[in-house]
């Protein structure tokens, strides 16, 4: 090997280690990225409505939390909870960085384009609502009687970002002790 195809190659090497630095500086729990260096803004809340004919719901700021609506004592399927501060800054990151949902219309469906010659439809089908409230302004997006469906069935890059988000936001709900405690579904959907 010559001095020059040997300079190239370190050259290369040490290149490809600074990438490697970036990325792994990237995943650093220290980085902008990281949910815990958020800071909320003092009217920040939030309420999510998912789940089969929108059967499940959320809300930050009375702490309601519903895991079905249709049963026959809703009582036993209802549970007050607060989020934690670190929970509230995963939920912020999901609709304000990972997304924004700002941009997103009143109304949405995630896997039917608008327009589109042909719509994705099924029975049960599904309904999110995700509304927010920071620095003095509140958004909503409705997504009524959608389809159930992959993220591989979205309609676009926006639309599987939008349902990343929502079940990110769904799963750390899920995860909650007091959820966890509720007895089973008293009726499933076929």
């Amino acid at each position: 090997m010559n001095k020059i195809t040997t300079l190239l190659m370190c050259c290369f090497v040490l290149l490809g280690c600074m990438g490697c630095g970036n990325i792994i500086q990237h995943n650093d729990p220290s980085s902008p990225g990281d949910p815990s260096e958020i800071e909320l803004p003092e009217d920040f809340s939030f309420s999510i409505t998912w789940g089969t004919y929108g059967i499940s719901s959320y809300d930050s700021q009375s702490g309601r939390l519903v895991k079905t609506k249709d049963a026959t004592n809703v009582g036993k399927y209802t549970a007050f909870v607060k989020l934690s501060k670190s929970e509230l800054q995963t939920v912020y990151q999901c609709l304000f960085s990972d997304i924004d949902i700002t941009e997103y219309p009143e109304s949405y469906d995630p896997f039917n384009a608008p327009g589109a010659d042909v719509q994705m439809r099924s029975e049960p089908n599904q309904t999110i609502i995700i509304s927010v409230t920071a620095n003095g302004s509140t958004k909503t997006v409705k997504c009524v009687s959608i389809a159930y469906g992959s993220l591989n069935d979205c309609c676009s890059e926006e639309a599987k970002a939008f349902l990343l988000a929502e079940r990110e936001i769904v799963n750390l709900i899920t995860s909650l002790p007091e959820w966890k405690a509720f007895p089973e579904y008293e009726h499933f959907y076929e």
